[in-house]
């Protein structure tokens, strides 16, 4: 599928929002919920590991409510990752996706016009830290020297040495030859597209076992097996999308994150305290008796439904 181009500074702006934006597909939202879901299934094993500890021979885990949750945290994880790193379509246009991969793709699509000129342009900088360097000296010498003083923003010259720093990293020179026409190298899109390739045996499983239920001669074809991917797997794909997401983030916009936030206060609440009490359990088991009724009558009844409703 060709990426659709729209002007740079458009482009610019849909790439912030691609990875910081408020919108709940944005990368970075994504990946918030990604991480309080793993942070949570963690505190749920750990509990677990300590019912075990207790009484190996009897732990008190109800083996069905255990499996459902390991099953449905395994497949929403696949799940979320196969999104996030979505390399099927682009960033823009009718079928634009918010996904890592689709975003190195349209960052790679404007590399002959992201010079560093631009760069610093899009970023609002400063290109010449030397003329914010001699107005932050000029500054200095008038402040009062028995007294001590703060530099205001706009003479921080430092940071835009780092900037042009990065930006010769990326273009693969250094500061004796930059130019204002330095252009990001090749091997930094393939590279970071690379660093996901973990992501790829995820990617594989959902579209063979969750979002498809591919045939034993199909999965043999493509040679996908369920157990190369593992909860382990899972997690270290989680790090290195979170990895290459925070350098775009740092690299074009400056911002950094924190891979998972602090908790609320109230988080703790209740996590010590059952679902239901012993004396509870027959009026919990009506509500399995109801759903089975449910599920008989559509085997007894099905079949003539289905008749009637093809009117045949």
């Amino acid at each position: 599928m060709e990426n659709s181009k729209i002007p740079l500074e458009e482009a610019w702006n849909a790439w912030k929002n691609c990875l910081n934006g408020k919108d709940k597909n944005s990368i970075f939202q994504q990946i918030a919920t990604m991480f309080w879901d793993t942070a949570i299934f963690r505190l749920i094993v750990k509990g677990r590991q300590i019912q075990i500890e207790k009484k190996p021979e009897d732990p008190k885990i109800n083996s069905a409510l255990h499996s459902f949750i390991d099953r449905n945290y395994f497949q929403a994880q696949a799940a979320y990752i196969r999104r996030i790193t979505d390399n099927s379509y682009d960033l823009t246009g009718k079928q634009g996706v918010y996904s890592i991969n689709a975003l190195i793709k349209n960052i790679a699509l404007y590399r002959e016009e992201l010079t560093r000129e631009e760069y610093f342009e899009l970023r609002n900088i400063e290109y010449d830290y030397k003329k914010i360097e001699k107005a932050e000296k000029e500054f200095c010498q008038k402040q009062p020297l028995e007294k001590g003083f703060f530099i205001p923003h706009q003479y921080d010259w430092h940071s835009i040495v780092d900037v042009h720093k990065n930006f010769d990293r990326l273009s693969g020179t250094c500061s004796e030859k930059r130019t204002r026409k330095d252009k990001i190298e090749g091997k930094f899109f393939t590279g970071l597209q690379n660093k996901l390739s973990n992501c790829r045996l995820v990617t594989n499983h959902v579209d063979q076992y969750i979002a498809h239920s591919a045939t034993p001669t199909s999965r043999k074809m493509k040679n996908v097996d369920a157990n190369n991917v593992t909860f382990n797997l899972i997690w270290e794909s989680q790090e290195n999308i979170f990895k290459v997401a925070d350098f775009l983030s740092l690299i074009l916009f400056s911002e950094g994150h924190l891979a998972l936030a602090i908790e609320n206060p109230n988080f703790y609440k209740y996590w010590e305290t059952p679902l239901f009490e012993k004396t509870d359990i027959e009026d919990i088991r009506t509500s399995l008796i109801d759903y089975r009724n449910e599920t008989e009558k559509w085997s007894s009844e099905g079949t003539d439904q289905i008749w009637n409703w093809l009117d045949l």
